[in-house]
């Protein structure tokens, strides 16, 4: 009986410490993250203040920021240039990104599935994956103009391919044994997929949906430069070139940075944990746990 009520309390400061050891590992985690950048951002800053580097060319962080501060006009933001520009940009990449996403899924799991399929469209794969997506931008300016059909086709393609050829090796890098052990047992078409071939392919198809994602988000940039009639960061980034604006050019170029990341965190990052890192652990070179 005395163990036992030794032990409430100590189970009690057990749950109580746990949250906040908690909060100490993901503030750690951001401060590490952190902290290289922002020594990045000061020697930057200190560089252009002693003359080091030429402001015109590239202006210190500090005046990026105010910059940019001035195109959000945080007093009506309804009225914001900047996030005009951005809603416009995420809009095109997600939906190029979310249409490549629901073709080549499905598309990379029949071709690991089905040899025959694979082995006859495996050079075409070989022979496109490689190419620039920015590189169809004329053929699609010619063919449907300015506008956001070119840039939405061109990001699609930038997605498409990364995503497809991940989904593949995803698949084809399950083990035989594992679908035969599983139909064994008498199940199904959906739970092969649902047990073995997506827990399975999943590490590398998430590292391809990232990968699509990233590209169709640089390809944005460059067809935005070319075939956007009025918004978007690439526009704002190149208009900027016409009056020599060099610091509305860098509030793009973070824009775009910032952005980047907060997708690759938030969105993948929560989707690795709640999948990979629940199904398969954590037990792997380069873990922190």
């Amino acid at each position: 009986m005395p163990n036992a009520t030794l032990s409430e309390p100590a189970a009690a400061f057990a749950n109580e410490q746990r949250p906040r050891s908690m909060v100490y590992r993901a503030t750690a985690s951001v401060v590490v993250f952190a902290l290289p950048i922002i020594a990045f951002l000061l020697i930057w800053e200190v560089a252009v203040r002693l003359g080091w580097v030429d402001a015109t060319i590239l202006p210190p962080p500090s005046t990026i920021v105010r910059r940019g501060w001035v195109l959000l006009n945080p007093s009506d933001l309804g009225q914001s240039i900047l996030l005009a520009h951005i809603g416009v940009s995420l809009w095109r990449a997600l939906i190029s990104f979310a249409l490549a996403a629901v073709l080549a899924i499905p598309l990379g799991f029949f071709l690991g599935l089905n040899k025959t399929a694979y082995l006859i469209v495996s050079p075409l794969l070989s022979l496109l994956l490689p190419l620039p997506a920015v590189a169809w931008t004329p053929i699609f300016l010619v063919s449907f103009g300015q506008g956001d059909l070119t840039i939405v086709a061109v990001c699609f393609l930038g997605a498409f391919f990364p995503i497809l050829y991940s989904t593949i090796q995803g698949v084809r890098g399950i083990g035989r044994h594992s679908l035969w052990v599983v139909r064994s047992m008498g199940a199904g078409w959906f739970d092969i997929f649902r047990r073995v071939l997506l827990p399975g392919a999943l590490p590398t198809l998430i590292s391809g949906l990232k990968l699509g994602m990233a590209h169709s988000w640089r390809t944005l940039v460059a067809a935005e430069m070319l075939a956007a009639l009025s918004h978007g960061l690439g526009f704002m980034i190149f208009a900027a070139r016409s009056y020599m604006d060099v610091s509305t050019m860098f509030v793009g170029i973070v824009c775009l940075a910032v952005i980047g990341l907060l997708i690759e965190r938030a969105v993948f990052g929560s989707l690795e944990a709640v999948t990979i890192r629940r199904w398969h652990g954590t037990g792997k070179l380069g873990s922190n746990r």
